[in-house]
């Protein structure tokens, strides 16, 4: 079976959640002998990308080509391509993309922009022949409740309407990472494509050795990799909640990974206000192949995420890279997390926006290492079983066979 892959950038390039869920799929589907093609569209992201990637090449045993090869650099040249620029080649790369796809025998997959949309009904269009497949991972309508610009709502809101209106019935098939997604998007009107829950994915051989933590990172330390985030996240609770607890485990620091956000500035406020600049330390973004590092040395990982309509419909990806460590984890009781997890037998559990509840929580975890060990290979077991990429891949497999051969059922 070969599959082709419209994707803006790079999966093994970054170390996003999205660019995770990515390549546990694609490594997965490759595993399972798929024929795999990246067509690459939004350039190099980085000067380092730039240097290490031919336009045309392969990836263990993964085909890729960038559609257009060039580097944006600068702040505001970067604002300009996101908002006018890329607005501007869009023609130009639609009908470069629809000519390659032609010459291509296969599945295409497209990326949930409102490009790869667009992409998606060009092509049902001309080659209504074509089997189109699509995964999504959360909600379209986030954007609403994030902090952003106009811009950024206004581009949310015009892939939103796309989709929902025009490009979820070009698609022969979906994935979708949890049953809130299956649910709602199992109400659209037909004609509708298969649908598929296909839970969050991890590559546990990430985590299966033992690595040196990186000499910045001072033991004993909690961790928690991330958005900067307090609306998706609940970073501001997470700091809150170490306060809390921080003369009672003199020792323990606290590190943040994670990208510049809104809500940076005042974390960084907040750290210095409550007097812990020496016991909190905000880290920053670390490349992908450092974090497995960063988390298996720790004592806890952290993942304080609030309530939100983000948190009903998505699955955190770093909560599996987390059980997949063996290290114990705190996490907050969203979502569908707790229809895998049970509170003080794999996970700690804590009431989703509460201080006083995030603060026990890891009082719990830390006080008692020996049963924290436990809970974290208990933890560990949950993820080989339920968000093993391998296994994952072999439902998607089968799932987008099916799509070619519907006799397979």
């Amino acid at each position: 079976m070969k599959i082709n892959i419209i994707i803006n950038s790079n999966p093994f390039c970054e170390s996003s959640a999205s660019a995770n869920r990515w390549l546990t799929l694609i490594e997965g589907l490759n595993n399972s002998r798929a024929e795999i093609n990246l067509f690459i569209y939004g350039g190099y992201q980085s000067e380092q990308e730039l240097k290490s990637w031919n336009t045309i090449g392969r990836k263990n045993r993964i085909s890729y080509k960038y559609i257009a090869p060039k580097l944006i650099k600068g702040y505001f040249r970067k604002r300009y391509h996101a908002y006018i620029g890329f607005e501007l080649r869009k023609p130009k790369l639609l009908s470069m993309l629809v000519k390659e796809l032609d010459k291509q025998a296969g599945i295409v997959w497209t990326d949930s922009s409102y490009f790869g949309f667009q992409l998606a009904v060009k092509i049902k269009t001309r080659m209504p022949q074509k089997f189109l497949f699509l995964e999504m991972s959360e909600f379209l309508d986030i954007h609403k409740y994030n902090k952003g610009n106009f811009l950024q709502r206004w581009k949310g809101n015009k892939r939103h309407r796309f989709f929902d209106k025009t490009a979820f019935h070009a698609y022969d098939g979906i994935a979708l990472m949890t049953k809130t997604l299956y649910k709602h998007y199992e109400q659209f009107p037909a004609p509708k494509p298969q649908l598929l829950h296909l839970p969050m994915t991890v590559d546990i051989g990430r985590f299966a050795t033992t690595v040196e933590p990186l000499p910045e990172f001072k033991k004993p330390y909690i961790a928690f990799v991330g958005v900067m985030n307090d609306a998706k996240d609940g970073v501001n609770i997470l700091i809150s909640a170490f306060s809390n607890i921080a003369k009672q485990f003199p020792q323990h620091k606290l590190y943040l990974i994670g990208p510049w956000q809104y809500d940076t500035p005042n974390h960084l406020k907040m750290i210095n206000e409550l007097g812990l600049s020496d016991r909190i330390f905000w880290k920053k973004e670390y490349p992908r192949d450092s974090i497995p590092a960063i988390i298996k040395n720790s004592d806890l990982l952290v993942l304080p995420r609030p309530d939100s309509k983000q948190a009903q419909g998505g699955f955190p990806t770093k909560l599996g890279e987390y059980l997949a460590t063996g290290i114990p984890v705190c996490a907050t009781m969203v979502g569908e997390i707790p229809d895998y997890l049970v509170n003080g037998i794999s996970v700690y559990f804590a009431v989703p926006g509460s201080i006083d509840s995030f603060t026990d929580a890891m009082h719990r975890a830390l006080r008692n290492p020996i049963e924290a060990k436990q809970i974290g290979i208990n933890g560990h077991e949950i993820a080989e079983k339920c968000f093993n990429k391998d296994i994952q891949a072999k439902v998607l497999n089968k799932f987008l066979k099916q799509l070619i051969l519907p006799e397979s059922k």
